[in-house]
């Protein structure tokens, strides 16, 4: 099959085509005719063009042992770490549908992992509204403009094997794609047990939760400056954000026309932001030593991305990607690292303070293991 179809690439001339990814682009080059005109036609809200093929992202001949749905699957990834790329450092990045009144261009950002609903909730809604993405919705932290993502939706077959074939949303009927500002951050939830009746409705979230389901959600946070802070502004704009809790997807419909109908309604923070001192990594020992009893063991901290301490103490800190939530003696053993300390040490002080008392070592150890293994804690 690949000598065949170099061949025929060679006899008929090979056609490349450039979409827009975000707020970059993306050339795919070596195609046939049919192969570009499948491209074009699920590709549409794209702005798809034919241009010269002097430039090559995804060369579909060096791929061409794949069938077209497993070169096309594999292209959705490739325009999508395109979307992402061309917005890090300076937009959030939702894993996320995002769909809009056709009218007004308020938007919600649905929220969901893998495989749990977030495409099927845009299949069956997005006849209704202007739909934007159903994979990478990118909000601009600051006027809350949405950069459309219109990528064709990978559907399953029949027999829900993969590759996964590529449907554009003009075949499936999805809402035209248009200017949108975000209005609602939403995380999907649906109840799958059968014998559970669900009326569909919104609920709002705390800031904790909600942290704990977005940031797993979220692309490239950490190259954003002050990322979780800027989540968190975000979330404070809208009035929080909201958990959809329902069986199935056509009966979101009337919660997401009163979401993306309400005006927002900004709350004043819950949280504080940590100091730039106050996600350091702790300063190495000035003499190290090997700690002969576990009471000498010097304690450090590893550096935080960004982090905020919460209105009821706990810490909320982005450790590379991953967001780590410190409650108990986290919060006061993470603050008293600003300089190495012996286990002694920091009970003395954690004594002295009034957060715990003398002859409770047992609760510091057990503290200073989880936190440990949680990764914000330097190895002894």
């Amino acid at each position: 099959m690949t000598t065949q179809h170099l061949t025929r690439l060679r006899e008929k001339g090979a056609i490349s085509v450039a979409i827009t990814a975000g707020s970059g682009d993306l050339v795919v080059s070596g195609l046939e005719e049919e192969e570009a005109t499948s491209f074009v036609h699920a590709w549409s809200r794209c702005r798809p063009i034919r241009c010269d093929g002097e430039r090559s992202d995804q060369d579909r001949a060096a791929l061409a042992s794949m069938t077209w749905d497993q070169f096309h699957e594999e292209l959705v990834h490739r325009a999508t770490a395109r979307a992402i790329e061309s917005c890090r450092g300076t937009h959030l990045m939702f894993h996320a549908a995002c769909l809009a009144n056709p009218e007004t261009g308020a938007a919600v950002v649905l929220s969901a992992a893998s495989g749990t609903g977030k495409t099927t909730a845009t299949r069956t809604l997005g006849p209704e509204y202007a739909y934007l993405t159903d994979e990478a919705a990118i909000v601009d932290p600051g006027d809350l403009t949405i950069v459309p993502f219109p990528k064709p939706l990978s559907l399953l077959g029949p027999d829900g094997r993969r590759p996964k074939r590529q449907v554009g949303p003009d075949e499936l009927g999805l809402g035209p794609t248009r200017e949108a500002t975000l209005r609602c951050v939403a995380v999907l939830d649906r109840v799958r047990d059968a014998g559970t009746e669900v009326t569909a409705h919104s609920e709002p979230m705390s800031l904790a939760d909600a942290l704990t389901h977005l940031v797993p959600q979220t692309s490239s946070l950490v190259q954003l400056r002050r990322g979780l802070v800027a989540l968190c502004r975000t979330l404070d704009r809208l009035g929080g954000a909201r958990r959809l809790v329902y069986a199935e997807a056509a009966d979101l419909k009337p919660v997401v026309d009163m979401l993306l109908a309400e005006e927002p309604r900004p709350v004043d923070p819950a949280w504080d932001a940590l100091e730039e001192a106050e996600l350091a990594a702790t300063p190495p020992a000035s003499a190290a030593s090997t700690a002969e009893t576990d009471a000498e063991m010097v304690v450090r901290r590893r550096a935080a991305v960004c982090g905020i301490q919460l209105e009821d103490g706990r810490l909320a800190l982005l450790m590379d990607h991953q967001l780590v939530i410190l409650d108990g003696l986290g919060p006061s053993v993470w603050l008293l690292l600003d300089e190495p300390r012996t286990m002694a040490g920091l009970l003395a002080e954690l004594t002295a303070e009034g957060d715990v008392r003398a002859d409770a070592s047992a609760i510091l150890e057990e503290s200073v293991r989880s936190m440990r293994a949680a990764g914000v804690l330097a190895s002894p």
